[in-house]
């Protein structure tokens, strides 16, 4: 009896344990909001003011296969090492994930001081929204989210444009406080709460 018991769990520790869940990989058609690749370099530029990022490390979730009982991961990231200019030091870092009935993107600037001969971590600019599956473009918290059908940038007019603006009443804080996105292009724009606005050189 006990032997058949035994080789009963077996059985079923076999079927269920051996099942796998098949992830699928980042959405292509997502990742043209962060269509970056390693080392590639984009520069900004405001009248003789310019601003570069390099993408130093960038990814995307690959389909892969994991466990039953383990969670399909499904992420993309594309991070910038730091640009020195008369503006500044600032490191863009881009990311988005997937939760339930959306992927989540966030979009950052982190601002450095120079202090004495080095650079020291200031505030940091955060454009957090989201795109539902059914293409719904939301903001979250104090911040504003829209995707426009078009939008004209420096004469230029582009369709599917993502504006996010911070709610700078709210976040006091913030510096770079609007943010253009352009679908294939990534970042096209941002606008400093000064006043002063950085356009892709190449857009």
């Amino acid at each position: 009896m006990i032997k058949r018991l035994l080789s009963a769990a077996l059985i079923v520790c076999f079927f269920s344990c051996s099942k796998t869940t098949d992830c699928p990989s980042y959405p292509g058609d997502l990742l043209e909001w962060l269509p970056y690749g390693t080392d590639e370099k984009i520069t900004f530029r405001s009248g003789q003011q310019e601003q570069t990022f390099i993408f130093s490390d960038v990814f995307s979730t690959k389909r892969f296969t994991t466990g039953r009982t383990e969670a399909c991961n499904c992420d993309a990231f594309a991070h910038t090492n730091s640009s020195v200019d008369s503006v500044g030091n600032i490191q863009m870092l881009c990311s988005s994930e997937k939760k339930k009935v959306r992927f989540e993107f966030m979009y950052e600037f982190q601002h450095y001081g120079k202090h004495s001969s080095y650079y020291v971590p200031l505030n940091i600019d955060r454009f957090m929204f989201s795109i539902k599956n059914d293409g719904t473009v939301e903001g979250t918290n104090s911040i504003d989210a829209a995707l426009r059908d078009s939008v004209m940038i420096d004469s230029k007019l582009f369709n599917n444009v993502i504006v996010v603006e911070i709610d700078t009443i709210v976040d006091t804080k913030a510096e770079i406080y609007r943010l253009y996105l352009v679908k294939g292009r990534g970042v096209a724009k941002y606008e400093y709460k000064s006043g002063k606005a950085f356009t892709l050189t190449d857009l």
